[in-house]
C-alpha cells in the first residue's frame, strides 16, 4: 500500500446535473485522478443517486408507497427475500474467489438509475492502469438508522433488518470489487464506508446505541472486503469518537482535516496504533462543505493548513515519518453542496497539494 503515501482521490458527490453530466464527470476523474479514480455521486442529476436510496436495489423489504419507501418486515415476499440474501452471502464469503460468485454477486449490483456513472465507469476504467480503484457505500451504521420500517422506526434497532443492511451493504461492496478487478487487473480495491451518522453516537438522538455495536457492523464489512484483497476505509467528515473508527478493522480512516484535525487527534494513541499497524489517515484537508472557507483558499494557504493539522497530530506525540508514510489526501467530504466552479477547484487543489506534497518529499509521483 506504499503506493497510498501523500496520494489523493476524492469521496464521492458532484453537484452535476443535466444531460452529459455522467460523461462530463468521469472525464474529469479520469484526466486528473489517475492513479485513484473513484465513480461518482450525482445527486442533482437523478433524485436515485440520494446517498442512502443509491444502495436499495435488491433490499429485501424494500416497499413504496407513492414517494415514500420503507422497510416492511413480514410477508411471504419478504421471508423468500431474506432466505435469499442469507443464502448469498454465506456462499459469497465462503468462496475462495469472487469469481466463482459473479452469478449471485450480479443481484446486487448498483444499477441506473441508482448510478448513473458507476457502469461507465467500469468501461472507461478498462483502458487505465490505476494503482487503486476507489468505490463506496454507505455505511451500514448511517445506512440503518436512514432507513425506517413501517411503523417508523429506525432498521438499526430491528436484529433482522439491521443484518439485511449489514449483508447486503457488503454484498454490494463486494460486487465493486469483483467488478473493478475485471477491469483493472492491477489496481487494488478501496472501498469508502461513508459513515456521517457516527458522528452522533452517544448524542441525545441515538442514546441506546453502545459504541460496540457500530464497531462490529463495520468490522463484518471491513473483513469480508479484506478477505477478498479490497481495502476498507472509513469516511466521516464531523466529530465524533475517533475509536469507533480507528478500531473497526479498517485500513484508512478519513476525516474532516480542515475543521476536525485535534478532534482527530485527541484520539493519538490509538491513531499511532492504527498506523503503526499499517493504516492510513486520509486527511480531508479541503473544505467543502463551508464555500466561504474554499473560496478563500490557494495553494500556499491549503498547504499551511496541512502543517496545522499535522502539528495536532504531532503535539500528541505521534512520529512524523510514521504519519507522512502514512497519509494521503481527499477533500473533507463530498463536492455535492457545492456549485460546480468550487466543486472542480476543491478537487484540483487536492490534486495540488498532493504533487507538491510528495516533490517536497521526495515521493515517487
Amino acid at each position: 500500500m506504499s503506493e497510498l503515501t501523500l496520494n489523493y482521490t476524492g469521496i464521492g458527490s458532484l453537484p452535476l446535473k443535466g444531460e452529459g453530466a455522467p460523461e462530463k464527470s468521469l472525464d474529469f476523474i479520469f484526466e486528473n485522478f489517475k492513479s485513484m479514480p473513484f465513480w461518482p455521486q450525482l445527486p442533482h442529476f437523478a433524485r436515485e443517486e440520494d446517498m442512502v436510496f443509491q444502495f436499495t436495489q435488491n433490499l429485501a423489504g424494500l416497499t413504496f408507497e407513492g414517494d415514500k419507501y420503507f422497510l416492511l418486515p413480514d410477508g411471504e415476499e419478504f421471508f423468500i427475500k431474506l432466505e435469499e440474501l442469507f443464502f448469498d452471502y454465506e456462499t459469497v464469503t465462503a468462496a475462495q474467489s469472487l469469481e466463482e460468485c459473479e452469478e449471485i454477486l450480479e443481484k446486487y449490483a448498483i444499477l441506473p438509475p441508482n448510478s448513473n456513472t458507476l457502469i461507465p465507469f467500469l468501461k472507461k476504467l478498462e483502458s487505465q492502469n490505476p494503482d487503486f480503484v476507489k468505490g463506496s457505500i454507505t455505511g451500514p451504521f448511517t445506512f440503518s438508522t436512514s432507513l425506517n420500517d413501517n411503523e417508523g422506526k429506525c432498521a438499526y434497532y430491528n436484529d433482522i433488518l439491521k443484518d439485511v443492511c449489514v449483508k447486503t451493504l457488503s454484498l454490494k461492496a463486494l460486487w465493486q470489487v469483483m467488478r473493478f478487478k475485471k477491469a483493472a487487473a492491477n489496481a487494488r480495491a478501496v472501498i469508502f464506508m461513508d459513515e456521517p451518522s457516527i458522528s452522533q453516537v452517544g448524542s441525545c438522538a441515538f442514546l441506546s446505541v453502545e459504541s460496540k455495536d457500530v464497531i462490529e457492523m463495520l468490522g463484518i464489512i471491513a473483513a469480508d472486503l479484506k478477505k477478498f484483497g479490497a481495502i476498507p476505509g472509513i469516511h466521516c467528515c464531523g466529530k465524533t469518537d475517533w475509536e469507533i473508527a480507528l478500531s473497526c478493522g479498517v485500513d484508512i480512516v478519513n476525516f474532516d482535516a480542515y475543521f476536525y484535525a485535534q478532534n482527530v487527534a485527541n484520539f493519538a494513541n490509538a491513531a499511532q496504533k492504527f498506523i503503526q499497524n499499517g493504516g492510513y489517515l486520509a486527511f480531508g484537508i479541503v473544505p467543502t462543505l463551508d464555500k466561504e472557507a474554499l473560496a478563500a483558499l490557494d495553494i500556499d494557504k491549503l498547504e499551511e493548513k496541512f502543517n496545522d493539522a499535522l502539528k495536532c497530530f504531532l503535539n500528541k506525540g505521534v512520529d512524523k515519518d510514521l504519519l507522512l508514510e502514512h497519509t494521503f489526501f481527499t477533500p473533507s467530504c463530498g463536492c455535492g453542496s457545492l456549485d460546480e466552479k468550487g466543486a472542480l477547484k476543491a478537487l484540483a487543489l487536492t490534486k495540488e497539494l498532493s504533487l507538491r506534497l510528495k516533490e517536497k518529499c521526495g515521493v515517487k509521483i
